[in-house]
């Protein structure tokens, strides 16, 4: 095998190695974020499950909690959830592949049983039970990747960034990072009311000067 042949050969054992397991964390991600963030209707849980396997998104970022280890060299991969944010690196992005392998097919069912309110168990019986069947292949080339934790602080400013965007269509961009990370939620909030308020201003005034 050539050195990238080797590589996509560990990865694709590496994902069929966890992907029960974070078959089952999805699961329980996608519950507990449809119960905390009050998601219902059948488009917003879909929405949330299209989005459930990528750290871009607020209901995919678990994906980074989650440190891949190896209990006995040359055996299967687990995973392990830790405490905060990690950065997503080749580890984080095995466990997106596992995680996007594992609901393959079975989005719409994570849908209605979610919809109709079953329990996390039953969830993931349903789901998950087909892929749980699998063996779970050993890795002798595995090398393992330090979890590096990622700044709450950063993260939750990039949260406040993205909910202004999404509230008032601005990105904020003319602020510096460090000035956003300083601030309070509050403040963020006064500066895109402010924003918001400008942009209609100045719409009002160039469709007053159409007339």
């Amino acid at each position: 095998l050539t050195p990238l042949e080797t590589i996509a050969a560990v990865s694709k054992d590496a994902i069929a190695s966890i992907q029960c397991q974070v078959c089952e964390a999805a699961v329980e991600e996608a519950y507990l974020y449809a119960r905390d963030f009050k998601v219902t209707d059948e488009d917003g849980l879909s929405d949330m499950v299209d989005g459930l396997c990528s750290v871009k998104n607020k209901e995919g970022r678990w994906v980074s909690k989650y440190d891949v280890i190896q209990e006995d060299p040359g055996g299967p991969l687990s995973i392990e959830k830790q405490e905060s944010i990690g950065f997503c690196r080749s580890e984080c992005t095995v466990v997106q592949r596992a995680c996007q392998n594992s609901l393959k097919g079975k989005e719409e069912d994570l849908v209605e049983l979610l919809g109709r309110n079953a329990g996390s168990k039953k969830i993931k019986d349903k789901v998950c039970k087909k892929i749980c069947g699998k063996k779970r292949p050993k890795l002798a080339n595995w090398k393992d990747e330090p979890f590096e934790a990622r700044d709450a602080k950063e993260v939750e400013t990039e949260d406040m960034i993205a909910k202004m965007k999404a509230e008032t269509g601005m990105g904020m961009k003319m602020y510096k990072r460090e000035d956003l990370m300083s601030m309070s939620e509050g403040d963020m909030e006064t500066m895109a009311a402010r924003e918001a308020f400008a942009s209609e201003r100045n719409a009002q005034r160039m469709s007053e000067q159409e007339l």
